[in-house]
């Protein structure tokens, strides 16, 4: 491709040479990205089970509502319609594969408008390469999918208005795009939460840029503002009716106590990991860069500003808040950034360096042997053999990828779906996501337990009175079982464990229990109306 690395000096937005099937040119390339990505996300789907989030969000799908607990509605309403087709991986996780393909032309689209058509492909490329945005929002079930493409959408509508001089674009266009990006600003919110903080970080732009602040005196802005919230609407409502429990829960999330720097570290450390640290550490360098050059820089401040307050503020939150392993928070802010690599890569390409063409292929390899090989151990399990790797001796993160398959296989043989009124009992709310993935179709499935999250608000505990059911879950999640469950039932017995296995050998167990005549209601620490209907 070095003969067509000079075409990053082209005017933004150029589109460079036709010849869609050639790799040396952007449109060539492009096709061959998103072809090829495609291809290895589908096979990465349909090989790996769900994750944690991924089993919870599906059972919490089967349930409609205006909106729901922890997230906007908008990928569990596309959730709730594929349950109805089918609940394959690579069925359910079809439209996030796709609007992955589709956020990859839109980033090359951002890219090449802002800084030319060959940095728009680097910067869709190095999107591809990073294994939280490939993966994770690229094929999983969950909401980042949704969001980050309407987020990419609406800011190459706002960059379209306000990156060229305000006299240079017409009343008409002016309005067109700024309504365009109200609208999927307003999608954005409607997936989730972090949107807001972009929507802040544009106002930051227009605030700090000379010849900007004339669009905060217009009316088309605001009235985009109206459009975003109009669309955002369903949430609020929602809320209202349940006394704000999703706005509280989600603030909630960032208090802490003291300072702890360790924390911070770690927090550091799964940011690079995520995005892989040979994407991470350029991209950290270019937005420091941006940041210093200031608004001088119009085009790298842009993107900058949109992307500075998810990075500060999350991270931020990291030094005194237990956040766990939420790495992925910081993610939109880290996606306005890829044009900015994107341009600093097709720079240096231009004038023949080296250097970063080594580290272009070095990237490409290493992400691909890092998908294959991960991939790859979560659908088998075949890195147990290695010395030191065995599950007694090491944690292994991919054990959340597998699927409960055998409990599907024993309820069928214990005769669960023949016992009329029978419910099943999850007692943590990843468990219980785990379980309805195997079950949830036959058999309902209620999570009763100190932290239910959305599934408090599907299944109304009051229709189960009196009925029989099966409790599940794992030691770590059955303490203090007397106190916790057995008083909330006629009587409980223990049932013969259920062995999960994943490549033939035997990787979790389960704990199973018959419990008759339920106590309705165990005590949840939400409302305890039902928001849902029954699937």
């Amino acid at each position: 491709m070095t003969d067509a690395f000079p075409a990053a000096k082209s005017r933004p937005g150029s589109a460079g040479s036709a010849g869609w099937p050639r790799l040396d040119t952007p449109q060539g390339a492009m096709l061959w990205l998103i072809l090829l990505g495609g291809l290895l996300r589908f096979a990465l789907s349909w090989a790996i089970g769900y994750g944690n989030g991924e089993s919870y969000y599906i059972a919490t799908a089967r349930f409609f509502a205006l909106s729901y607990f922890d997230q906007p509605p908008l990928f569990l309403w596309l959730t709730h319609a594929m349950v109805g087709l089918g609940d394959a991986e690579l069925w359910l996780r079809l439209p996030y594969v796709l609007m992955f393909a589709v956020s990859t032309w839109v980033m090359y689209r951002l890219g090449a408008f802002l800084f030319g058509a060959w940095a728009g492909v680097w910067a869709a490329l190095l999107l591809n390469l990073s294994a939280l945005f490939f993966v994770s929002v690229g094929s999983w079930v969950q909401p980042d999918g949704p969001l980050f493409l309407f987020l990419l959408a609406a800011t190459y509508c706002t960059a379209r208005v306000v990156v060229p001089e305000p006299e240079e674009i017409s009343p008409g266009a002016a309005w067109g795009w700024w309504l365009a990006a109200g609208v999927c600003f307003g999608l954005a919110l409607l997936s989730k939460y972090h949107a807001v903080l972009i929507m802040a970080g544009l106002l930051v732009f227009l605030l700090t840029t000379k010849g900007r602040r004339v669009w905060l005196a217009r009316p088309a802005p605001w009235i985009a503002v109206l459009v975003a919230l109009a669309i955002f609407a369903p949430v609020v409502i929602w809320n209202a009716e349940n006394q704000w429990v999703s706005f509280l829960f989600q603030t909630g999330r960032s208090g802490g106590g003291r300072v702890r720097l360790d924390w911070l570290a770690q927090n550091i450390g799964g940011q690079a990991i995520w995005l892989l640290p040979w994407i991470w550490l350029p991209m950290i360098w270019v937005f420091i860069a941006g940041l210093i050059r200031g608004p001088k820089d119009l085009r790298g401040w842009f993107l900058c500003s949109l992307g500075i307050i998810p990075i500060v503020l999350f991270t931020a939150v990291a030094a005194w808040a237990k956040v766990g392993a939420h790495f992925h928070w910081q993610a939109p802010g880290y996606l306005m950034l890829f044009p900015l690599l994107g341009a600093a890569v097709a720079r240096r390409l231009s004038a023949g360096d080296r250097t970063t063409r080594i580290w272009l292929k070095a990237s490409t390899i290493g992400t691909v042997l890092v998908l294959v090989v991960l991939g790859s151990h979560a659908a088998t399990g075949w890195m147990r053999i290695v010395p030191g790797l065995h599950a007694d001796q090491i944690w292994d993160p991919t054990l959340e990828g597998l699927d409960w398959t055998d409990l599907r296989q024993a309820a069928q043989q214990r005769g669960w779906y023949d016992q009329p009124g029978l419910f099943i009992v999850g007692t943590q709310w990843h468990q219980a996501g785990k379980i309805d993935v195997q079950l949830g179709d036959r058999l309902p499935v209620l999570c009763l337990c100190r932290d239910p999250r959305n599934l408090a608000f599907g299944w109304d505990q009051m229709d189960f009175a009196g009925h029989d059911a099966v409790i599940i879950g794992q030691d770590e999640f059955l303490k203090e079982f007397d106190e916790r469950w057995r008083p909330y039932f006629a009587s409980v017995e223990p049932q013969p464990d259920i062995i999960i296995h994943r490549g033939g050998r035997a990787e979790l167990t389960l704990r199973v229990f018959t419990a008759r005549g339920f106590k309705a209601p165990w005590p949840l620490p939400l409302p305890p109306k039902p928001q849902g209907s029954t699937p």
